[in-house]
């Protein structure tokens, strides 16, 4: 896994994309304008109100004019009066108008600046008008203030003109005090005040004002804008590097900045960086490295083989392959348990790795079988550093649980030359090889040579792998089923689901094609194609048949992957089929290398419930001290025990004690390679739960019906 697999690809950046300076410089220019507009409009509110009273006061003001506008009343020059109070209009622009009523409301006279109006514009006063005038009469204040409420700043000034006199001459017995007088009222005088020039002119300035304020914020906001783009300069200098981060490249040079806060993010975008680099170093090294031995594992391997093969073809040379096996692995790893077998191969891995060149490429390719790849080298020179290879291992002993082993393996070469051989043939060539090497007793190397027999074998494996190919593309695999009978009851409901592969000649039984497809590594394909087929099978089948259950052999190539239980769900769910109704078959040695740990895989199996079988039990080592913590169902007793039970009294015993052992550990019991009534009638005596052989019916197209299978072994089941 690379780091661009674990890092969801960015989207690409739209065009006219929104901008962080000017979303902020925005925010603030429309938080400013919000209070601006707020203290602009307290200030007219504000400044209307104190003109509004400004301009009452000095309307007051002109109340002590009033008198001297009522000078028509009692001058006796009229006209001098009149042509005074002109001057006195003009003189004043606020003064809009002056006009004279008589005691009962009626206009006499208005003049304005322009003189004196038409009597057709005058207009009386109303009732009560003359009423609140009359009554300010020797009043205090001796006159009325009206505003012209619509426009604020018209205001009208009316007062009572009036002349007071003493009753009596006062000559002989005058008293300030307590004297007489009279009143008599002259008329009215009314003034007409508009000071709207004034505030025009206010309004004009707070206008001008106004527009000073945006133009203020206008440039405050490009200059605010220039001046956040240039302090946030490295932010935008960190696009780049952020979008090679996206796409997997380490390699970056973030920018540095002189701000606080950058720095920060800087550092913490730094410190990322090296910890994804570490990250991407951890991910590279597990994907191309085995995690026991530290080795290449097969993966990486294979283009290592497929670039050398190239590299052989352009450049004219010769190469070898290594093919690594460990003599008597499996009987350590038994023996001593698999934390002992961990720490041999550690230990072989080492030992390989001392023992051939540098720039030789070691890898482990599965369980105790090592690979080498040796660059440009003769055949002769392959040899000699097999026999290096050989003697190393032999100078190693390996001490467990009071144990001394020695490292011993056997080695075969596959010569690589310009002919461009595909890796599975070259590999395959140096497994017929190892296989040579141990044949003819183990501990020794053996070079592939098309002349020999091995050729022979080399050649039918790759015929059989392309017909493997072939079948897995043009689905002409098939699946028959052999029935197990369950012998206390005589009823047939289970079923092991056997490959068979279609040739010209005919079927074809799975011991002629899946030795060469685990040696080209063909077996997952395989063990997949099984898996659909049974479960459309039981899909199929079930509708008639709901308590059809098929067992489904599954090697450690696929039971060791970890997507096997998803896929599995997968099928289920597709088909509708229940899990119960899948019994997965694995060998003895896998059940047991999973009996050590809590296996994720196992459980995940379990839980969609499939049960799990162990196939050809009794073969192994240590297999009775491992039963106990096998995580399995079904025991299926090894046909070497089964096939002379009725004649060989230790196959009697095995059988018995495996039947007396597994139910103690709740397991059910089946036994293989049932030939005859006498064995069957031995296996209900001994307790075996099911009964599987040609005697109980043989390989057949689809599931036969339960009652036709169970006829053979019904009669030959002890009453």
């Amino acid at each position: 896994m690379s780091l661009t697999e674990t890092l969801a690809p960015a989207p690409a950046p739209a065009r006219g994309g929104r901008s962080l300076v000017t979303e902020v410089l925005t925010a603030q220019l429309a938080m400013t304008a919000l209070v601006g507009i707020m203290a602009f409009g307290g200030l007219v509110w504000t400044s209307g109100s104190v003109i509004r009273n400004n301009l009452s006061h000095w309307a007051v003001q002109w109340a002590a004019e009033l008198d001297e506008l009522g000078a028509p009343f009692y001058l006796s020059n009229r006209d001098d009066a009149i042509l005074g109070i002109e001057r006195f209009v003009a003189k004043f622009p606020e003064i809009e108008r002056v006009s004279w009523y008589r005691p009962d409301g009626m206009a006499l006279m208005s003049l304005d600046k322009s003189g004196i109006l038409p009597a057709g514009d005058y207009t009386p006063l109303d009732g009560s008008v003359i009423a609140d005038l009359a009554a300010k009469v020797g009043a205090s204040p001796p006159y009325l203030l009206t505003e012209d409420v619509e426009a604020g700043r018209r205001f009208r000034l009316t007062g009572p003109i009036w002349t007071e006199s003493l009753t009596g001459d006062g000559l002989f017995a005058f008293d300030g005090a307590g004297a007489e007088t009279s009143v008599e009222l002259l008329g009215f005088v009314s003034m007409e005040l508009d000071y709207s020039a004034y505030q025009l002119a206010f309004l004009s300035r707070l206008a001008l004002a106004g527009v000073v304020l945006s133009l203020l914020l206008a440039a405050s906001w490009w200059g605010g804008r220039s001046f956040l783009k240039r302090a946030l300069a490295p932010l935008s200098e960190l696009q780049a590097p952020l979008k090679q981060l996206a796409v997997g490249n380490m390699d970056v040079v973030l920018p540095r900045s002189g701000h606080r806060e950058l720095q920060a993010i800087v550092t913490v975008l730094g410190d990322t960086v090296d910890s994804l680099r570490k990250r991407e170093s951890h991910l590279r090294h597990l994907a191309d490295h085995d995690p026991l031995t530290g080795l290449f594992n097969r993966h990486r391997f294979i283009a290592e083989l497929e670039a050398e093969i190239e590299c052989c073809a352009a450049r004219q040379r010769n190469s070898a392959l290594f093919f690594i096996d460990l003599d008597q692995f499996k009987y350590v790893n038994d023996t001593c348990g698999h934390s002992a077998g961990d720490q041999l191969l550690r230990s072989a891995a080492r030992q390989i790795r001392l023992a051939v060149r540098s720039d030789d490429v070691v890898a482990r390719f599965g369980g105790d079988e090592f690979v080498v790849l040796l660059k440009d080298l003769t055949r002769w020179e392959a040899k000699i550093v097999a026999a290096q290879v050989l003697d190393v291992m032999r100078s190693v002993s390996h001490t467990e649980q009071d144990h001394v082993f020695h490292l011993q393996c056997s080695i075969g070469i596959a010569a690589i030359g310009c002919n461009r051989a595909s890796t599975k043939e070259l590999i395959a060539r140096a497994d017929i090889a190892c296989q040579t090497a141990k044949f003819q007793g183990r501990n020794r190397a053996e070079l592939y040579s098309v002349a020999s027999k091995q050729s022979e074998q080399m050649e039918s494996d790759v015929r059989w792998m392309r017909s493997i190919r072939d079948a897995l593309g043009a689905d002409s695999f098939v699946l028959h089923y052999q029935p197990l009978l369950h012998i206390p009851s005589g009823e047939v409901s289970n079923y092991e689901a056997l490959l068979r592969l279609e040739t010209e000649s005919g079927l074809v039984g799975p011991q002629a094609f899946l030795p060469a497809a685990v040696r080209f590594g063909l077996m997952a394909d395989i063990d997949l194609w099984v898996l659909e087929r049974a479960v459309r099978a039981l899909a199929e089948f079930g509708a008639t048949e709901p308590a059809l259950r098929l067992s489904i052999n599954i090697s450690s190539f696929t039971f060791e992957q970890d997507g096997l239980a998803a896929r599995v769900r997968a099928l289920l769910r597709e088909h509708s089929v229940a899990g119960d109704r899948i019994v997965l078959e694995i060998t003895e040695q896998l059940a047991v290398r999973f009996a050590t740990k809590t296996d994720r895989q196992i459980a995940m199996l379990r839980d969609l419930g499939c049960r799990l079988a162990i196939d050809d039990f009794g073969t192994g080592y240590s297999s009775f001290s491992h039963l106990k913590r096998l995580p399995v169902d079904y025991l299926k007793i090894d046909g070497s025990f089964v096939r002379k039970l009725a004649r060989n009294t230790i196959d009697q015993t095995v059988v018995r004690m495996i039947g007396e052992v597994a139910r103690a550990a709740g397991m059910t019991t089946v036994a293989e390679y049932v030939q005859n009534a006498a064995t069957l009638k031995l296996l209900a005596k001994y307790g075996i739960d099911y009964a599987q052989g040609f005697y109980i019916g043989r390989p057949m197209a689809q599931p036969e019906h339960p009652g036709l299978a169970q006829s053979s072994g019904a009669n030959a089941r002890p009453a």
